[in-house]
This record gives C-alpha cells, sequence and structure tokens, in this order.
C-alpha cells in the first residue's frame, strides 16, 4: 500500500503517469521558479474548509486537469505508435490512463479525512490507484529505444529519427509542451512549500504538536506523524492499530485548530502572489493548452 505524500509535495501527472516531471522544493524555498523573492502576503481569513477538493486556488485555472491530461497523454502516444510504424515497429499505445488519485486532493495538505485515517492510517486508499505495471509492449531492445525515445545524433537505417524520439514526436504532433505541465507543477509545489515555510503555519504546527503530546503523541510536525518509522517498516502492509489510533488522534487535533482552513487560506495567499506575478506566462501556457486539447481532439477522433 502507498503512503500519503508528505505535505511539501503535490505530486503532478506526468510523475503519477510515469513520465518525467519536476521535483519538489524545499519546505524552506523562499523563491518561485525563475522568479525574484516574494514577501509574505497578507493572509485576511481563515475560513472553515470541509474539503480541498471544493477549494477554489488560484491557480486551479491554469492547470491541466486530470481529462485533459488523459486525452493529451493518450493521442500523443497514438502518434507515437504512428511514427514508429515508419521504422518497422509495432507499439501499442495502450488504453487511456484512469489517475484516480489524482481526482482527490482532500489530503494534499496533510490527512484531514478521519473515516480514513481510522480504516487505513497514514496509506493511501488502494482503490484510487490506476495500475500503471501493465505491459502493452515488450522490453524495447536497445535500437528501439532509440527510435522511440531519440539521440542527438542517431539515425536509423537510412531516415533520421525525430528529435526525442517518436515520443517527442507524438507531443509536438499534439502541440503539447509537457516542460509547460512540469514548470505549473514547480509552481505549485513552491506556493505550498512556501505555505508551510511561512511563520503562521509554524505556530499551526505548533499548535497541532501541543494538541498531539496532550493525546499521548509526541511529534512536532505533521509530516513526523505520517512519516513515523514505525508504519513503513514493510509498505505493503496493511495498517496497524497504533498507526490507525495515532492517525485519527492527528486528523482530530487538526479539526479543533481550524488546521485545513488556515492552511488552505496560506496557501491560497501564495498562490495568488505567484498568479500576479507570472501571470502573462501562465495566460500563454493555458492557451497553449487549449489549442494542444482541440489538437488531441482531432488526433482521437470520437475515440
Amino acid at each position: 500500500m502507498k503512503r500519503l505524500v508528505t505535505t511539501a509535495l503535490t505530486v503532478g501527472f506526468l510523475a503519477t503517469a510515469g513520465c518525467s516531471g519536476g521535483g519538489s522544493p524545499s519546505p524552506a524555498e523562499t523563491r518561485h521558479p525563475g522568479g525574484a523573492p516574494l514577501s509574505p502576503p497578507a493572509v485576511t481569513a481563515s475560513p472553515t474548509v470541509s474539503s480541498l477538493n471544493s477549494a477554489s486556488l488560484p491557480l486551479d485555472r491554469y492547470l491541466t486537469t486530470v481529462d485533459e491530461f488523459i486525452e493529451l497523454n493518450y493521442a500523443s502516444k497514438l502518434m507515437t505508435s504512428e511514427c514508429t510504424k515508419r521504422f518497422g515497429i509495432t507499439w501499442n499505445p495502450g488504453e487511456r490512463l484512469k489517475l484516480l488519485a489524482s481526482r482527490d486532493r482532500t489530503n494534499d495538505l496533510g490527512l484531514v479525512d478521519e473515516a480514513q485515517a481510522a480504516r487505513l492510517g497514514y496509506h493511501m486508499d488502494p482503490a484510487l490507484y490506476s495500475k500503471h505495471d501493465k505491459k502493452y509492449n515488450p522490453d524495447p531492445t536497445p535500437a528501439q529505444e532509440l527510435i522511440l525515445f531519440g539521440d542527438r545524433a542517431g539515425k536509423s537505417g537510412n531516415r533520421d529519427i525525430p528529435k526525442e524520439g517518436c515520443m517527442g514526436e507524438g507531443y509536438r504532433k499534439v502541440g503539447w509542451n509537457t516542460d509547460d505541465d512540469v514548470w505549473l507543477q514547480d509552481l505549485v509545489n513552491d506556493a505550498k512549500a512556501r505555505a508551510f515555510a511561512d511563520q503562521r503555519a509554524v505556530a499551526l504546527m505548533a499548535g497541532w504538536s501541543t494538541c498531539m503530546r496532550e493525546s499521548g503523541y509526541r511529534y512536532d510536525t505533521v509530516d513526523d506523524a505520517n512519516n513515523d518509522q514505525r508504519w513503513w517498516k514493510d509498505e505493503s502492509a496493511p495498517a496497524t492499530a497504533a498507526e490507525k489510533n495515532t492517525a485519527v488522534a492527528d486528523v482530530r487535533c487538526k479539526k479543533k485548530l481550524n488546521y485545513l482552513g488556515t492552511m488552505t487560506s496560506i496557501l491560497v495567499a501564495y498562490q495568488q502572489q505567484i498568479v500576479e506575478r507570472d501571470l502573462e506566462r501562465l495566460e500563454s501556457v493555458r492557451a497553449g493548452t487549449q489549442q494542444a486539447l482541440k489538437n488531441a481532439a482531432a488526433v482521437l477522433g470520437g475515440r
């Protein structure tokens, strides 16, 4: 069973789908990707938030949605398959991804679902996980890898291999710039890391630690509880009673302190700063994604 992602990182679709993606920033990070330092923003209110799924975050309107990503990914794979035929290779594009876990951000700021805590502790719900290990193709030979992924000077027979191989051609045929998605995910992770490094979040964490201590548990941060090595000696094993009890106490302390509402308000403030700073590029990236989606629809042709 998989563990919940720690608070410093939100995993993007590219990583979830097994593609390359950006790394997570350190919680101490104080710069957003490519930008100058930003001062801690004002936070005017800490509303009660029932779920992060229903919260409107400033970067949401610029991010590739799960359904959009699935269509872009599948169309690109179909184009990759067409490309490989030119080199005498049959490459199966497989099926559309499901990415069920990516549709749910309930616990993106830390475990807050008490029912899940009681049932699974800090483990993620296996029902949300698509299987990405299904093999549609045999392991490629070195020559086939060259065709699929490319090489600076590589050729196959008398035909030039496309830049970044047939995979790269597949993306270009759709007009999907995956580097833009990596950049967007970097922004999401940067805002999140800076939100948790904010002094208001640090104070909130101290209050949570005190509450947990009063309940008989000694942890400095929510990540310390999530990553307690006792829970992960065998990551394939289900949660123990001790883990579940700890997780329930964790969630109850968060509720007592309006943890989710406070952290959401801090995160919104940091995301809004980034939107204002990078608005021109964000609008350009979104326009590019919209065009890529039109191209993908033409490739898919109702499939």
